[in-house]
């Protein structure tokens, strides 16, 4: 998926109208007449040693999936060939989250969204600075909900769910299940939803530490520096070799 469409937005939060812009891939503001002004794009404003949002320790970490967008139904079933010939989860927008809380005052929760589409490139570390695409994760202050959001592709396909840490090809029921698949149905992973749809609603607003995994303690600076480390850095992206599935996992593993 890429982040095609943006608006601008204002806030009351001091940061530099640069910063606001959030692109996302999908207007969400239009799509669930939302306020978006929350979700900020992660820049050199947001990621100012001085300012509030480095005072966030992220902890938590998941991989949230969404539908992905098929034209018709022959390239639904073209897609699912083709991704299931390279041994990937097909029909699914994967995007790497990470929940993070300042410390002594958890009630301030934040949202880390990153994620990898069809018009990006992530450049590496050391050429980051030059970022021709504009690359670049999300931040969400405070709502769960929103966050989820920006994973959904339209407001068809409101449904966001946590992707279980056993994929196997019938984890979600938007997936097809292949004939060709042998599963004992006792160790079948189940799907966790984040939002339901229609509506996009969020099936719990807390948190709940069975839907996470724990990591080292980082940074908004630190879990941004590692997006441009992952093995999906320095390559276009690719439909079959190098895609958001590709991305969100690399992320998922590098972050221990």
């Amino acid at each position: 998926m890429s982040w095609s469409n943006s608006r601008g937005s204002q806030s009351s939060k001091n940061f530099s109208a640069s910063s606001i812009k959030s692109l996302r891939q999908y207007d969400i503001e239009q799509l669930y007449d939302e306020d978006c002004s929350d979700v900020l794009m992660v820049d050199k404003y947001l990621l100012n040693p001085r300012g509030i949002m480095s005072r966030y320790k992220f902890t938590d970490k998941a991989i949230w999936c969404a539908e992905l967008i098929q034209a018709n139904p022959v390239s639904k079933v073209l897609g699912f060939v083709v991704r299931s010939a390279v041994g990937t989860p097909n029909l699914q927008h994967w995007a790497f989250v990470a929940r993070g809380t300042i410390p002594r005052m958890d009630d301030m929760v934040a949202f880390f969204v990153a994620q990898f589409g069809g018009n990006d490139y992530i450049p590496k570390y050391n050429d980051r600075q030059y970022n021709p695409k504009n690359f670049h994760a999300l931040f969400i202050e405070g709502d769960k909900r929103m966050a989820a959001l920006q994973v959904c592709s339209t407001k068809e396909r409101s449904a966001v769910w946590i992707k279980p840490s056993l994929v196997l090809p019938n984890a979600h029921p938007f997936v097809p299940f292949p004939a060709t698949a042998i599963v004992d149905a006792a160790t079948t992973a189940v799907a966790t939803e984040i939002l339901t749809h229609p509506g996009g609603k969020l099936v719990d607003p807390g948190y709940v530490p069975a839907n996470w995994t724990k990591m080292n303690a980082r940074s908004l600076s630190e879990l941004n520096d590692e997006m441009f480390k992952t093995p999906s850095a320095g390559r276009d992206y690719d439909l079959t070799f190098n895609n958001c599935q590709h991305f969100a996992n690399h992320l998922f593993d590098r972050l221990s």
